[in-house]
Parts: C-alpha cells; structure tokens; sequence
C-alpha cells in the first residue's frame, strides 16, 4: 500500500486546494495532449504554472516537480517529462490535505 502524503495548509487557503487539485489533474491531461503533439512549450507552462501555483499554497514537493517539468521541457527531454508526468499523477493521488 503507498503512503499517503499528508499536508497542512494556511486556514485562509483550505477552502481553495480542492480546486487548486483538481486543476493540477487537468494538468496531467494537458500534458497527455501536448506530448500526443509534441508540443513541448505547452508542458513548458504547465510546469510553469504548477510550480508558481504550488508555491503559493505551500506545496514544496510539487512546486519543485513543476520546476522539473519546466526544464524537462526546456530541455526537449521527452523520455524525463514522461516520468514526471508519473510522479505528478502519483503525488496527485496520494496527497491528502489536513
């Protein structure tokens, strides 16, 4: 059984991670999409904004994985954005919030 991430978040943002999580998902579908397209400077943005998106509600482990995105794509590594895109999947189904 994986373990469940379990995070704590400012009262005043609480309310908003359930949408902020389900855009992060929507997030791995447009990925899905880009690299069917190889379009590599739509993944750019999608680590782009994971990794400014996460930083605001405190989620260290994912604003450094939008960060890898980023340069996984900057860097055309198409083979390192496949496997990101599985930690993000990952994460997305084990964290919980507290």
């Amino acid at each position: 059984m994986r373990m469940k991430i379990r995070l704590e978040v400012e009262p005043s943002l609480k309310e908003l991670v359930p949408d902020f999580l389900e855009n992060r998902r929507r997030d791995l579908e447009r990925m899905r999409q880009a690299l069917q397209a190889g379009d590599l400077a739509a993944i750019r943005d999608v680590g782009q904004n994971i990794r400014c998106f996460s930083r605001v509600y405190g989620f260290d482990d994912l604003t450094a994985l939008g960060e890898e995105i980023r340069c996984a794509a900057d860097e055309c590594s198409t083979m390192r954005i496949v496997s990101l895109q599985g930690k993000l999947a990952d994460y997305l189904s084990r964290v919980e919030i507290g």
